[in-house]
């Protein structure tokens, strides 16, 4: 006895590892006796399963399924809810047809029940030593994401966090090739001051997209200013965020970048390899977005910072335009396009540049040929990103 519930509990923890490691449950199936004074009932579970979450273009990887509590593996109809982006034949395998997302479906047929399961497969480009590298771990904080091809911060052990922030990183940004627009706002709530900013633009020579950031520090009878410096805020002052890039293309298209999933955050970024046409203002950028408040009063002073800024306020939250805000509980919904606080920088590059210029003309032969193996480098980390 004490044999065959050891070999039970085993089985039970084996089956609830599957269940809740591989998209477990999605649909139930019972088997009732109708004759019996106690209805008794067996519990099917379909257990979907891939040997990755990402296959490349034109690359094909395996599903399988399984449903549990038969004594027999029943027939499993594969399709794929987006066929342009990947394809599934009869036997679970998929193959990857465009970059993008595409959800995978089977179905099973067990004693008059159906059971249906779906699984996200996301197709890529191609793979990446250096993508693979950040996927799984980052790197002076920030990570990558095959799903929508982008880069981000982990902001949960960013060394950035113990820096905070203020003003002045702005202000030095250009120095840095760092070209963005920014909007913040500051108020006072819990005995403290916070500014919220959120950006978007260019990040140096290889990357553009858009952050949000809260800051806090304790409260200051003075008040803050543009020039006030915040910490970085703890754990319990993260705010639930999530936030989408479009990008203008050329012929007026806007194209979703990628999306940010909703979270708690106090640093939420996402940045893609490119450039943007025009630098200054970077209105080719949308960045459409939620951020969850504390409570009513932290939400109320949220809409009336970003009123202030030129924000309008739309009549309803499906009916957002462009540099316009809808409040729903604590919920501030967002659309920020054209609205600016940054300095213009063309004087700070000008003036920067010719100085520069002027202080290395005597040493340009020196330095040349360090300049072409820079540019050859720019150039081949592009291509391998």
């Amino acid at each position: 006895m004490k044999k065959f519930a050891t070999k039970f509990i085993s089985i039970f923890f084996v089956l609830l590892f599957i269940a809740t490691s591989f998209v477990p449950v999605i649909a139930f199936a019972e088997e009732a006796d109708s004759g019996s004074a106690e209805t008794e009932s067996v519990v099917h579970v379909l257990v979907l399963q891939s040997e990755s979450l990402e296959v490349v273009k034109g690359k094909k990887i395996q599903m399988t399924a399984s449903v549990s509590g038969v004594e027999t593996q029943p027939k499993i109809t594969w399709n794929s809810l987006s066929p342009n982006i990947a394809t599934v034949d009869e036997n679970g395998t998929v193959k990857g047809v465009n970059v993008g997302k595409a959800v995978i479906t089977a179905t099973a047929y067990v004693d008059g029940q159906t059971l249906n399961g779906e699984f996200a497969i996301n197709v890529i480009k191609r793979g990446s030593l250096i993508k693979d590298l950040l996927k799984d771990q980052q790197v002076l904080s920030y990570q990558y994401s095959y799903v929508d091809d982008y880069y981000y911060t982990n902001d949960k052990e960013a060394w950035q966090y113990n820096f905070g922030f203020g003003k002045i990183y702005d202000l030095f940004a250009p120095y840095l090739l760092l070209e963005y627009d920014y909007i913040r706002i500051f108020f006072t709530y819990d005995n403290k001051d916070w500014m919220l900013q959120m950006w978007k633009g260019q990040y140096g020579m290889v990357f553009y997209g858009s952050e949000i950031g809260i800051y806090n520090r304790d409260h200051v009878d003075d008040g803050v200013n543009e020039w006030t410096f915040f910490e970085c805020p703890p754990e319990e002052d993260w705010l639930g965020m999530e936030m989408t890039l479009w990008h203008q293309q050329i012929n007026g298209d806007w194209k979703r970048e990628f999306t940010r999933e909703y979270g708690k955050y106090w640093w939420c970024t996402g940045f893609k390899n490119g450039h943007v046409r025009q630098e200054e203002p970077c209105d080719e950028l949308r960045v459409e977005g939620r951020i969850t408040l504390k409570d009513a009063e932290m939400t109320r002073l949220v809409v009336e910072g970003l009123k202030e800024c030129g924000f309008g306020v739309a009549a309803s939250k499906d009916g957002i335009g462009l540099d316009q805000i809808y409040s729903e509980g604590n919920d501030v919904y967002f659309i920020w396009q054209n609205i600016s606080e940054a300095e213009s920088t063309m004087f700070i590059k000008t003036s920067f540049g010719v100085l520069t210029a002027l202080s290395i003309m005597p040493f340009w032969p020196i330095i040349l040929p360090w300049v072409s193996m820079f540019a050859i480098l720019v150039v081949l980390v592009s291509f391998i990103l």
